[in-house]
């Protein structure tokens, strides 16, 4: 079975969910990864927080660092809000990362998030970026928040690289048996 490895790299996120996933867990106590883990590995994502608040050659050099020293690792996934992204321009400065990764998961959370990804979703550079062959991203949506999508998807068509998936807030979070939730000894 291909084992998964959910890596938090860092606390730093622009929201306080009630309900959010790494709030049913001290993520301060999940296990370190180690050599072990990512030589096992299939997948890594890379979550914490968000790891969009990292600075860009941080997050490149994580990426980097496992592509070079792990070889068995087939995928690199990024976990965010979409908050970091929005930046006029600033997304084009992630195109060496978005060459290196196997997509990118965007979970708005709020109305600021929508409104950055619709921009970004307007935006050809990025809709090219996040199209290129071989990529797998996804744009999780909460039950509260169709309507917000449905606005948004008029004037947008998504790259067959994005699937849309229907989220609920858990207050339970089941982890299947080949998924692994650890962290970086030293959170960004």
């Amino acid at each position: 079975m291909e084992q998964i490895y959910h890596l938090y790299i860092t606390h730093k996120c622009g929201h306080k969910c009630p309900l959010c996933c790494n709030r049913l867990y001290d993520i301060d106590k999940l296990p370190v990864i180690t050599v072990e883990n990512l030589n096992q590995a299939h997948t890594v994502c890379l979550t914490g927080g968000d790891p969009f608040y990292l600075l860009r050659e941080e997050l490149i050099s994580i990426v980097d660092r496992l592509h070079i020293h792990y070889k068995n690792i087939q995928k690199i996934y990024i976990y965010t809000s979409g908050k970091m992204l929005w930046i006029e321009g600033a997304y084009s400065h992630w195109h060496e990362l978005m060459q290196s990764v196997s997509g990118i998961n965007v979970a708005p959370k709020d109305y600021g998030d929508w409104d950055r990804l619709d921009y970004l979703l307007q935006q050809p550079k990025w809709l090219e970026m996040t199209a290129q062959p071989g990529m797998s991203n996804r744009l999780y949506i909460f039950d509260d928040q169709w309507s917000t999508w449905e606005t948004i998807s008029k004037d947008v068509i998504l790259p067959q690289t994005w699937q849309v998936i229907g989220r609920k807030w858990d207050k339970e979070f089941n982890t299947p048996e080949n998924e692994h939730f650890v962290r970086l000894p030293i959170l960004y």
